[in-house]
């Protein structure tokens, strides 16, 4: 099942997936797998147990609850692989996307 087969109960995550999938040419899709990728090894997940998550409705924040991670540790990951991904990309900018994929 593709990531675009999603119907409208798509998790605010699931549909930042999918607006990756279709613009990942910009650049944006390279930041989405590093923060995707930085989530999942901090939820002791590999990255497709965490997409299926994902569209199954379980929002990051719930899934770091389940596996007993905090929400500061997670935001902190990703927003480190989110700067790591794109330089150019402040770490409060940074900060604020994590945050933003968590809720």
């Amino acid at each position: 099942m593709s990531i675009s087969a999603i119907g409208n109960g798509q998790t605010p995550i699931a549909q930042q997936l999918q607006q990756v999938q279709q613009t990942h040419h910009h650049g944006h899709g390279r930041m989405m797998k590093a923060g995707m990728d930085a989530a999942a090894k901090a939820l002791n997940m590999s990255t497709s147990d965490l997409q299926t998550a994902l569209k199954g409705g379980k929002s990051l924040s719930d899934l770091a609850t389940s596996k007993g991670v905090s929400v500061d540790a997670l935001t902190a990951d990703i927003s480190a692989a989110l700067t790591k991904a794109n330089p150019s990309l402040s770490s409060d900018r940074a900060q604020q996307i994590a945050q933003r994929l968590i809720a």
